[in-house]
């Protein structure tokens, strides 16, 4: 009897590492656009990523357009590409102890379907660790606090899900996942884990992705981007 105690408590043993080693290589995962573009060159900073339109407009072309639109319901398709440039203007404004912040990001790239938008990055948490405290980096701090395997990797940190609006600005849908590595989460079940507010950890993601002159009424995904309707402030 006691050998097959022995035998069982042996058994759960290694499958308890066994589940543990394969959340952690499925946590630290990296996505294959990131490995094939790591495998000619390294991505020192991010870049914008592919799209259906031979030049993409750069953040302050979108931006500059909005705030000289006429008044009145202002509608914006943006592709793949703009959306990773105005996520990269937004981290770029990054100040004071938030100023290495994009030095951090290794690459980043955001996919449309007409179900769902996924955004996300290549963070280089070693580079986060060395950084000073800020808002900006709470999440993810608080993130190698729940998960301190991943200290000192470069990890692919994401969001899946539909895209509503509050206030007049981009939200998360209810039911959006984060995504670290392969590990998709509910954004719920990460803010419990993280001991943050919900409305916090959605402010730590969607912080970049804002437009100061125009107020969104409407947000539609398409095979073609996003399409984005509003009035203008």
């Amino acid at each position: 009897m006691k050998k097959i105690l022995v035998i069982a408590a042996l058994f759960l043993i290694g499958l308890l590492v066994g589940t543990g080693y394969f959340y952690w290589k499925n946590a630290i995962s990296l996505p294959e656009w990131y490995q094939a573009s790591t495998a000619t060159k390294p991505i020192a900073l991010p870049t914008a990523t592919a799209s259906p339109m031979s030049s993409p407009r750069s953040a302050s072309a979108i931006q500059e357009k909005i705030k000289t639109a006429q008044p009145g319901v202002v509608q914006e398709q943006l592709t793949a590409s703009e959306i990773d440039n105005l996520i990269m203007a937004g981290l770029n404004k990054s100040s004071g102890k938030s100023q290495l912040l994009p030095s951090a990001i290794k690459g980043i790239k955001t996919q449309i379907q007409p179900n769902q938008i996924r955004t996300g990055a290549i963070v280089d948490l070693a580079a986060i660790e060395q950084m000073p405290p800020s808002p900006r980096t709470e999440i993810i701090r608080k993130i190698l606090q729940v998960m301190p395997q991943l200290r000192g990797q470069p990890v692919y940190i994401g969001v899946a899900g539909q895209l509503s609006v509050k206030d007049g600005q981009p939200q998360l849908s209810a039911d959006s996942k984060l995504q670290i590595g392969q590990v998709e989460l509910p954004l719920n079940d990460v803010a419990q884990q993280l001991g943050m507010s919900r409305s916090a950890v959605e402010k730590n993601l969607t912080s970049y992705l804002q437009f100061r002159d125009l107020s969104i009424e409407k947000i539609d995904l398409t095979k073609q981007g996003v399409v984005i309707t509003g009035q203008k402030k």
